[in-house]
């Protein structure tokens, strides 16, 4: 059973951090009546399971059909008909339907006994069967130091060199509750339950698809918008002007759109950033890191950025740095509330199919396990090293998937392992609180009923953008001034 010190009580005061502030947004789950967290609220779940959580975490009570309390989610979803999930919410299904259907960030657990992370893991959820714990990161899941996983680089992973993948953390004993499988908390065994069996991907209408998707996609952030206080970054590459063509509808209630400029290049991104914004009608923010030039920076001091790189490390369960944007104090200054990502709309593009479809149709399944296996980036040696280590974990957990989603196992294992793999770096941003609003399977699912040809090729990435707002399309994008500024030099 786990007592207190937390392991991330012993950092942070290893690290003279403080606690509160580090791990703000975090939880643990457990049934140990020795366990007890100064400032964190206990929430009871059942069969002797006790929910300690931070009083800033989004905890809200889910009620069965017959008004008998059914069990807690953790953060903000959005249910499969658009309506956010509050406090008192009633299921009108059963709870794995429910979680089936649910988009945005969060963990669910049933009270008969099972946890479930969110479609891409971006809340992050690991568990400890030793201790009979479950917890948001490594840290809130032991009372002893890490032990760390030989079979990773730590330090390299830390530099961007590197992940931890197919439900692995930074502690050889502590797992990950990989996306699309159910934890159970009697058993601590971990159960597929999307896609089911009988799944199949048709790709014969593909404008039907977008249209459903287009409508899913912006009832899901008016949700959010209305319940809360919605902020959206704005650059000048795809998936975030995809969010905003999607809000479009909802702009009356999103906080604001912003960008941060950092280098020349977020120049440009708060340059076109600005045009889609006024173009929306979007009250927009550029936060900079300089003063006229970038040479002239107005970042964090080095002891500040130190114990800010420490303090994000800590918080996310040492899955990499922060970006420049935390290090130079940039996410400071934003208001605070939800702050709507863009991240797993690269699925839109078959981003992890990079060596393209001739190869892979070499095979006799269209798939290349050693391929596969590289593209999920484990080792800082390259790919030779990482197939040689982990291949036949590859493998294992591609078996898992239904006949039907076979074919498309480069998409599944960016779902299921790769933003796993980095996503709960998001603790690490304790002002706000992050959500993909295409972390949806109604949305990932459409993804997969379109052809992956066309999917590379950018088709469906226009095409929702057309269908959402045709005014947008004519806005250059980031990557394509830069290089008409590169050359007219």
């Amino acid at each position: 059973m786990l007592s207190a010190p937390l392991a991330a009580h012993m950092a942070c005061d290893e690290a003279k951090l403080d606690f509160a502030r580090v791990f703000r947004g975090q939880f643990t789950l457990s049934q140990s009546p020795e366990l007890t967290i100064d400032g964190f609220r206990v929430t009871e779940l059942g069969q002797g399971w006790r929910l300690h959580h931070c009083r800033t975490l989004p905890v809200a009570s889910l009620r069965s059909e017959t008004d008998d309390f059914a069990g807690l989610l953790l953060g903000i979803a959005v249910d499969a008909d658009g309506s956010l999930v509050n406090d008192g919410y009633k299921l009108s299904t059963s709870f794995e339907a429910f979680v089936t259907g649910a988009a945005g960030r969060y963990v669910a657990l049933d009270a008969t006994g099972a946890a479930y992370a969110d479609p891409t893991g971006s809340m992050g959820l690991v568990y400890d069967r030793n201790t009979r714990t479950v917890a948001s990161t490594p840290l809130m899941c032991l009372n002893r130091p890490l032990i760390e996983n030989p079979r990773f680089d730590g330090v390299a992973i830390q530099k961007g060199r590197g992940s931890y993948a197919l439900g692995h953390t930074c502690d050889a004993y502590l797992h990950g509750v990989m996306p699309n499988h159910r934890l159970d908390l009697d058993s601590f065994s971990l159960v597929r339950f999307w896609p089911q069996a009988n799944a199949s991907y048709p790709t014969d209408a593909p404008e039907k698809t977008i249209a459903h998707m287009g409508q899913r996609l912006s009832d899901i952030i008016g949700a959010i918008a209305r319940g809360h206080t919605t902020l959206l970054p704005l650059s000048g590459g795809r998936d975030s002007r995809n969010l905003a063509a999607a809000a479009k509808p909802h702009q009356a209630h999103i906080e604001q759109s912003y960008t941060f400029v950092s280098n020349w290049q977020g120049q440009i991104d708060a340059e076109v950033a600005e045009q889609l914004a006024s173009t929306l009608g979007l009250s927009h923010q550029t936060y900079a890191s300089f003063v006229d030039t970038p040479q002239n920076r107005i970042t964090l001091s080095r002891p500040a950025r130190r114990r800010q790189k420490a303090a994000f490390r800590l918080a996310g369960g040492y899955v990499g740095d922060a970006n420049n944007d935390v290090l130079d104090g940039l996410v400071r200054k934003l208001p605070k509330g939800v702050v709507l990502r863009g991240n797993v709309m690269e699925i839109l593009k078959a981003n992890h199919w990079k060596r393209g479809l001739t190869q892979d149709a070499a095979h006799p399944d269209g798939h290349d396990a050693d391929y596969a296996t590289e593209r999920l980036a484990i080792l800082p040696a390259g790919g030779a090293a990482t197939v040689a280590a982990f291949k036949p974990d590859y493998l294992k957990w591609k078996s898992s998937l239904p006949n039907g989603a076979q074919h498309l196992a480069y998409d599944f294992a960016f779902i299921e392992s790769i933003l796993p793999g980095w996503q709960p770096k998001f603790y690490g941003y304790t002002r706000n609180f992050l959500v993909n609003p295409f972390s949806d399977r109604a949305l990932i699912e459409g993804c997969l009923r379109l052809p992956v040809s066309e999917r590379r090729a950018n088709v469906y990435n226009e095409a929702l953008l057309s269908h959402l707002a045709p005014e947008l399309v004519s806005i250059p994008f980031t990557p394509d001034i830069k290089l008409a500024r590169t050359a007219a030099a």
